[in-house]
């Protein structure tokens, strides 16, 4: 009684494989292409949350700025200066005979 050896089922995958080197190749850089698309993928979400925050910020900057200009015209006002300069400094304008003109040189 002859008794032929079965090969197990390792010694055939990896005999396979062998001949099969550019299906595996293939195999392999399509894996890698799909771990490269997600990476991407994931960092464009990155990027396009962290300009959606910047332009919100620039958007709050620029409505800060619009309310100080507004409020700068508002205490630079000369009819304000004049009536703190009065009513807290006590100043008055001057008669015409009390100004004094220098000459210039």
């Amino acid at each position: 009684m002859t008794t032929s050896r079965v090969p197990s089922l390792l010694t055939v995958l990896f005999s396979d494989l062998r001949r099969q080197k550019l299906v595996l190749l293939l195999f392999v850089c399509i894996i890698a292409t799909a771990f490269a698309v997600i990476y991407v993928a994931h960092a464009n979400r990155l990027l396009t949350i962290e300009r959606d925050d910047l332009l919100s910020q620039r958007d709050q900057i620029d409505i800060e700025w619009r309310h100080l200009q507004i409020e700068q015209t508002a205490l630079t006002e000369h009819s304000r200066v004049e009536r703190i300069a009065s009513q807290r400094l006590g100043m008055v304008r001057p008669e015409g005979e009390q100004e004094v003109l220098i000459p210039w040189q």
